[in-house]
Order: structure tokens, then sequence, then C-alpha cells
């Protein structure tokens, strides 16, 4: 019993993650063009057509999502299933970001709807929708920010991606993801001007580094959340 116990949920954690990878590009490739434009803009030639390659990110994101969907599996088949499907979402709006500097609407929705998959797992009722919350703090962080710097501190599309994120962390996973953000952004950002791969007044996407640290905490929630109670523990 014990063999078929693990040697059932190992093949099927195989089989969706491989259906996961191969759908990436698929996908990506496919979606509307108008989804990679602002609301007042037209796609350029540059946005119809293969937009990533099949070499060799094709085998990159089979393997990787194998590696994910094998993780998620001692969560139970409820948090896997929703965690496949919020780190395969939060990759398209990365790339999106990454390469367009836009976060489609779309993604965002479907990314929302799937904090159904996790509602058992935080502790009240509550607590995604308190995570959302911090969405409309960061949109009033970006309003100040850009009376002060006369420039978008934050794009919208942040906004609406943490509210989603938000639904799925809980307040307290989303004040993680957005530490580690913060963290992850301002030590690449600072390398980049160092070196000088990116111009001060360049735009950059946070979408990516948002997505990112959002995966990240699916995967490693307890043990994030360990880390973050032995840190408050110190104070």
């Amino acid at each position: 019993m014990d063999t078929i116990g693990i040697i059932i949920p190992t093949i099927f954690s195989i089989a969706i993650g491989l259906v996961a990878g191969l759908t990436v590009i698929y996908v990506f490739n496919r979606i509307p063009a108008k989804w990679l434009c602002d609301y007042n803009e037209e796609p350029d030639k540059g946005m119809w057509g293969e937009r990533i390659k099949k070499k060799p990110w094709q085998l990159v994101f089979i393997l990787v999502f194998i590696a994910i969907s094998l993780k998620l599996m001692y969560q139970g088949y409820q948090y896997q299933i929703a965690g496949l499907i919020a780190i395969w979402l939060l990759l398209q709006i990365g790339i999106a970001d990454k390469k367009y500097m836009i976060i489609p609407d779309q993604f965002v929705i479907a990314l929302a709807a799937t904090a159904i998959g996790f509602i058992y797992f935080h502790p009240t009722f509550l607590s995604p929708l308190y995570g959302a919350l911090i969405g409309g703090f960061l949109l009033l962080i970006g309003i100040i920010g850009k009376l002060i710097l006369k420039k978008d501190a934050m794009g919208f599309g942040d906004v609406k991606l943490m509210c989603a994120v938000g639904l799925i962390s809980g307040f307290k996973g989303t004040i993680i993801i957005l530490v580690l953000t913060i963290l992850s952004s301002g030590l690449f950002f600072g390398i980049c001007l160092l070196l000088k791969l990116v111009k001060r007044d360049e735009e950059q996407p946070l979408g990516p580094f948002i997505s990112a640290c959002a995966a990240l905490y699916i995967l490693f929630f307890d043990e994030l959340n360990m880390v973050a109670d032995f840190y408050l523990s110190l104070y």
C-alpha cells in the first residue's frame, strides 16, 4: 500500500508537470497580441508570431514544472493543482512584463481565481482579503510616489498583480513576498547600475520579481513562514 501510495501520486505529478511545461510556450505564443499592449495601443509586428523559441526553453520548462509538481505533491492534491496553475500563470505574467512591459489583465484575473484552491490553507477566512488590501496600499504608495517623483513609482499592473498574489498568499504571505521582491529587485538593479547594464532613469519591469517571489512562496511557504516567525521572535 505504501508503494502504491507513492507511485500513483508520483506518476500523477510528473504527468501534470509535463502538461504544464509543454503548454507554457504554446499558450504564450498564441495569446492575442492585444493582451500585450496598453489599453490605448495597437500591437506592433514584433508581438505576432513566435514570441518564445521552443529551443531550449521547451525542455527547460518541462523539467522545471515536473520538479515543481513533485515538490508540491507533498502538500496534497488540492494545493498541488492550485499551486501548479498559479505558478504557471505567474510565469506567463513574468515573461510578458519582461518582454513587453505589460501585465495582461486576463492572466491576473485567472491568477486571482486560483485563490479558491488556497482558502483551506489560510489561518482565517479574512487572511486572503487582508493580503489583497496590501495591493490597495501599494496603489496609494504609487500615487504618492508619482506626486513626489513626477513619474510612476509602481505600475498599476504591478498593483493588480499584488492584489491577486495577496488573495493567494494571505496577509502574512503577501508581506513576505513584498519584502523578497524589494530585496531581490533592489539587489539586481543595484548590480546592473554598478555594471552600467541599465541607466538610472530607465524604466524596468517589477512583474518578474513579484512573480518569482510569489512562486517561491507557494513552493516553500512553510519554510518561509518559519523564517519570518523566527526573525520576528527576535524583537
